[in-house]
């Protein structure tokens, strides 16, 4: 080796956790703070509906879906590509109304140049994140922000190497919308999307959107990098000339005997209980327990207080 060759710079672990922010959630067992994810699902399976949810959810520090908990309200920048802006106001609108919040209320702000074009054009999608600080960035869809194979991971490679730099850079999350493949190649999640195995490698949390019935009848799964998967969702897009929102599918777990009998005893408790007493109250499997509590968690209806255990929390409204 030559003596002129610099060695890569390297930090103690404990160094780097006193430098290292904590792992956040932006939208509790959804999406974390300042991480980058994919949003898939075949065309009208109402993606970009979500998707907008999940900004009025952050925009509102209100739940998003009716399931994911958003604690801290923080501003959302979003570039809607395809849908014309009177179709995102209109749905932003509704979204909001249903929460009984007015839209000027919250702070979005929507790109409204068009094309965005990456990787070339991603300083400016950075001074723009930049200006407004966003605790999320919302891109929808993926196929109208390049001109590169989807197929190909090494061009791929550059436009989510430069999204996911901008996401750590910036803490600011940063979720794409894009499409899924006519034909999935595989059981796994991953290869349902379109394009590059990248994309599904690309995301810290990955979200899976399919349509079941005609009746706008939703399954979302969902994927983490960092974290356990938690259980399909079942939900519902209702839309009306006023609002729109998503309601609980069937199968809503508090609807479920042995979860209606672990909120009755958490709700009775004035301090949190530990999984070895749920276990030996309940007189269940600590499988079958751990599988509703996940459910339970992902609902908003309990919440883990640490080694004191899971405390009853009041359902969103």
């Amino acid at each position: 080796m030559t003596s002129n060759v610099v060695p890569y710079r390297t930090v103690a672990p404990a160094a780097l956790a006193e430098s290292t922010p904590p792992v956040e959630w932006l939208v509790e067992g959804l999406f974390l703070r300042g991480g980058v994810g994919i949003l898939g699902g075949a065309p009208k399976s109402c993606k970009s509906f979500l998707a907008l949810d999940l900004a009025v959810a952050v925009a509102s520090a209100t739940p998003c879906a009716g399931f994911f908990r958003v604690h801290t309200a923080a501003p959302v920048l979003l570039l809607s590509a395809e849908d014309p802006h009177g179709v995102v106001v209109e749905r932003l609108s509704g979204l909001s109304a249903a929460r009984q919040i007015a839209l000027a209320s919250l702070p979005l702000h929507v790109i409204v140049e068009h094309p965005v074009r990456l990787p070339d054009q991603i300083d400016r999608l950075a001074a723009t994140v930049e200006k407004h600080r966003p605790g999320l960035l919302l891109l929808d869809p993926l196929i109208r922000l390049h001109r590169a194979d989807e197929n190909s991971a090494s061009e791929m490679s550059v436009i989510l190497d430069g999204l996911r730099a901008l996401a750590r850079s910036s803490s600011s999350a940063i979720l794409i919308v894009h499409h899924s493949r006519k034909a999935p190649a595989g059981p796994a999640l991953g290869t349902a999307l379109r394009g590059s195995s990248d994309l599904h490698a690309f995301g810290d949390s990955n979200l899976y959107l399919r349509r079941l019935s005609a009746d706008a009848s939703l399954e979302l799964k969902i994927e983490h990098r960092a974290a356990a998967a938690p259980p399909a969702l079942r939900l519902k897009l209702v839309v009306d000339p006023a609002t729109a929102r998503f309601v609980p599918g069937e199968g809503r777990i508090d609807n479920d005997p042995l979860g209606r009998r672990i909120l009755d005893l958490l709700r009775d408790k004035q301090q949190p209980v530990v999984s070895a007493v749920l276990r030996a109250s309940l007189g269940v499997r600590n499988q079958t327990l751990s599988e509703v509590l996940a459910r339970l968690t992902v609902q908003g209806l309990v919440r883990r207080q640490g080694k004191a255990g899971w405390a009853f929390v009041t359902p969103p409204s």
